[in-house]
């Protein structure tokens, strides 16, 4: 349970935030204004990394007990965030940048002893500190500024970020590195809070301040988790966890330089640029993306225990393939797209014939509320520190609500999620399952209400709700979840995919505002409700 908390607190923080942000970044002049370099065409608020770094540090004082190297860990995302600001607002030189990221690694390293203790294929043997602290500081370097130079499409930094923290956060998990796994799921939470602006088409950016976060954060628990947590994984498991962003950058960097140019000018020679030239639209570009890095962090996961040279030689071969798609595509004319799809137009007269578009509505409002309120009510056995949750939540949401500040329709999609969860839990807890009649009802409620909250998706349009590059990218964290062990009596990774299900059912209903969306609002809050009395 503890998990959740951490999870959402980040989400909701970083949620509220960037919707604040967002309203503030003309007026406080951190806005993106397109360029010939840029895929963008109007101006954008690039304010979304301070929620992050908000969302995700306040996550992580509420709830975990800190180490030395934790401390220092944020510290140094400190003065990453102060730097990263300072460039939103006035785009800095490349040296005063890296003086940022220096003097944050420094913190990090000296203070919080975060290093590079030994080489990959020769992990038996412990390096020196003249050789350990420069090869620290050459890495961290190199995963701060290629998260940043991933930057270029909507959602791409924070979903590749996304896929190599989830990597981290199991295989810390592998050993009971319980801290190292809380400050992950925290950023994980402040990221999709983020994403959910930031997809295709983006309302907001997460700018230097948000990349770098990912970049320096991502490199320092790559290390913790390596280094201290679980020392049975080679160092060099680091570079397929990270994946795609730090070959992306090898490449362009050798590219500019190779034509005489200096290295950190910025240009369209990105793999994501590629990707456009060979025909992409920007929500296939970042799929595409998604899915090469999803290869590069299950092959981390699945061969964590196997030799270096093995996962050097599978990185290496990920990587050549990479590195030659573009130039033989160009060389044999390939491009994605060559013409309209015949499948489209059908499923299109179906829609029209059938009303896709409007029944999975009311279906989903009556399974969703049905499933709360019966779950709500066989809850039992929850911890006593719940109830003061859902009072906090409760009285929170009464207070915007009556006041009718804009903040009430998060908040009230907040005690929404948090209930979704609470009573998924509590029906775990309760032993109902092991019922037949629960249990086969269980058993095929969530895939139908998965397949019902499909068609709706599918045959709706845009205005009510779209599936995103980040709802695809959420849905194949939850499955790859499904393979992690079981936690005690508790399999969270179970929970977490039924989460998933009722949530996607419950955005879909809210996003129309129509009478199903306030029945399933008055029903969460009722089962919320329960859930708080029965904690007592």
């Amino acid at each position: 349970m503890f998990h959740f908390f951490v999870f959402l607190t980040a989400l909701f923080v970083a949620m509220v935030l960037v919707a604040v942000f967002m309203r503030l970044a003309p007026r406080l002049r951190f806005v993106d204004v397109p360029d010939g370099r840029k895929i963008h065409h109007a101006v954008i608020p690039r304010i979304g990394g301070i929620g992050m770094v908000l969302g995700a540090v306040a996550s992580v004082l509420a709830w975990i007990d800190l180490s030395r190297s934790t401390e220092m860990f944020l510290f140094g995302i400190g003065v990453i965030t102060v730097f990263g600001m300072w460039d939103d607002r006035v785009n800095l030189d490349y040296r005063t940048k890296f003086a940022g990221q220096l003097l944050a690694i420094a913190v990090v390293v000296w203070l919080g002893g975060v290093a590079v203790e030994r080489l990959p294929g020769f992990e038996s043997r412990e390096i020196p500190a003249f050789v350990s602290y420069p090869l620290t500081v050459f890495f961290l370097l190199g995963t701060t500024n290629a998260t940043n130079l991933s930057d270029g499409l909507d959602g791409l930094a924070a979903g590749l970020s996304l896929l190599s923290l989830a990597c981290i956060a199991s295989l810390a998990d592998l050993a009971e590195g319980d801290e190292l796994v809380f400050t992950s799921l925290a950023i994980i939470g402040a990221t999709l809070g983020f994403l959910r602006y930031n997809t295709h088409p983006a309302m907001v950016f997460m700018g230097d301040t948000g990349s770098q976060f990912l970049g320096f954060s991502l490199g320092v628990l790559v290390l913790m988790l390596t280094e201290q947590v679980n020392t049975a994984l080679t160092p060099g498991l680091a570079l397929p966890i990270l994946g795609l962003p730090i070959i992306d950058t090898l490449m362009v960097m050798t590219q500019r330089m190779a034509e005489g140019r200096s290295p950190f000018k910025p240009d369209k020679s990105h793999f994501h640029h590629k990707l456009l030239a060979l025909g992409f639209d920007q929500y296939e570009a970042v799929l595409a993306i998604y899915a090469v890095q999803s290869l590069f962090v299950v092959s981390a996961y699945l061969f964590r225990y196997e030799s270096y040279w093995l996962i050097a030689a599978l990185y290496l071969a990920l990587s050549a393939a990479i590195v030659l798609f573009y130039p033989l595509a160009r060389k044999f004319g390939w491009r994605l797209h060559g013409g309209s799809s015949p499948v489209t137009g059908f499923l299109k007269r179906a829609r029209d014939r059938a009303r896709l578009d409007e029944t999975p509505n009311l279906v989903l409002s009556l399974l969703i509320t049905g499933f709360l309120i019966m779950g709500a009510v066989v809850a039992r056995e929850l911890a006593s520190d719940i109830r003061y949750f859902v009072a906090v939540s409760m009285t929170a949401w009464l207070v915007v609500r009556v006041s009718r500040l804009p903040a009430a329709r998060w908040i009230e999609r907040f005690v929404i999620y948090a209930c979704v969860i609470l009573v998924i839990y509590s029906i775990e807890l309760s032993g109902v399952t092991e019922r037949r009649l629960w249990h086969i009802g269980l058993k095929y409620f969530f895939p139908v209400l998965a397949a019902v909250t499909a068609v709706g998706v599918r045959f709706s349009g845009r205005y009510y709700f779209s599936v995103t590059p980040s709802d695809f990218l959420v849905v194949f964290i939850l499955l790859a979840a499904a393979n992690l062990p079981v936690f005690g009596e508790v399999n969270y990774a179970k929970l977490a995919i039924q989460s998933a299900v009722v949530l996607y059912g419950v955005e879909f209903v809210l996003r129309r505002r129509s009478a199903a969306s306030l029945a399933i609002s008055i029903g969460a809050m009722a089962a919320f409700v329960i859930v708080g009395i029965k904690a007592l």
